[in-house]
This record gives C-alpha cells, structure tokens and sequence, in this order.
C-alpha cells in the first residue's frame, strides 16, 4: 500500500469515528413555565413553552418548607414530581386592595430543580419566578429552562 493511500484510510477512519461519537444523544435545553395557585387550592400546571421532551401536565402544588433562605417547592404532576429549591424576597405593598385584612405582597426570586421522579428524573435546570399574595390568595408563576437527559 503506498503510503498516499495509508494516509487517506487514517483519514477515513478518523473521520468516521468523529461521525459516530458526534451521533450519540445530547440533552436538550425546553423552556417551561409552571402557574400555581398556591393559596387556597394548591392546583398548579407545568407548560412547556417551546417543543421538546416535557408534555403539559397538571397537578397540584405544595409551597414546602424554609431553611434559611431557601424554600423547597413541590409541583405534583400526573406524570411525575419535580422538586425544587427557590430564594425570593417578599415586599408588602402597603394596601389590601382585596380588603380581606391582610397586608398585600409581591415577591420575586430563583429557582433550581433538586431532583425529580418519572419523566422528571435526572432533570436539571432553573429560572425565576414571581409571586403575589392577596392574604388568603396566592398564585406563582415559575419559568426557566430544564435540560432533560
């Protein structure tokens, strides 16, 4: 064999394995968004924004526990959990425009997935969210971008 022809079947080679290593499956980024009415009925819906893995799933919400600053979140959704850390910041409006007695609040902050079951498992992202609570009336909404394996 000369040696032109040993190079261009290096070549090839190389090429060919580049080819077949690129092929293998890469996660993919889906922007979600998730409503909650947290406060009175728990009910809450994940939406995918864009095409991708995750369906649209309903289900309900839990606000979950503090540890210092940090609130973990729990959406239950018929397909599966996904659980969450998030940090925000609650500012009183200085009005009950519902007048129900309680002091109107707004409160921004970030989230990030903890861990997930069912086609959640593995799931990693986060975003930010916004809430408003009218005293016995809160809702969320929650966007960001999962990756899913």
């Amino acid at each position: 064999m000369s040696a032109k022809l040993a190079v261009l079947a290096v070549l090839a080679a190389a090429v060919t394995l580049t080819s077949v290593g690129a092929a293998a499956p890469v996660a993919a980024k889906q922007r979600v968004a998730i409503t909650a009415k947290v406060l009175p009925t728990g009910a809450a819906v994940l939406d995918p924004l864009q095409k991708g893995a995750l369906e649209r799933d309903s289900g309900t919400f839990d606000e979950g526990s503090s540890s210092r600053g940090t609130e973990i979140r729990r959406f239950t959704g018929k397909r599966g959990n996904l659980v969450f850390r998030e940090r925000l910041e609650w500012v009183e409006v200085g009005s009950d425009l519902n007048r129900d007695g309680f002091p109107d609040l707004v409160a921004l902050g970030t989230w990030k997935v903890a861990r997930g079951t069912g086609p959640y498992a593995g799931i990693t992202g986060g975003g930010r969210s916004a809430h408003l609570g009218l005293g016995r009336r809160w809702v969320a909404r929650y966007e960001g971008f999962l990756t899913v394996p």
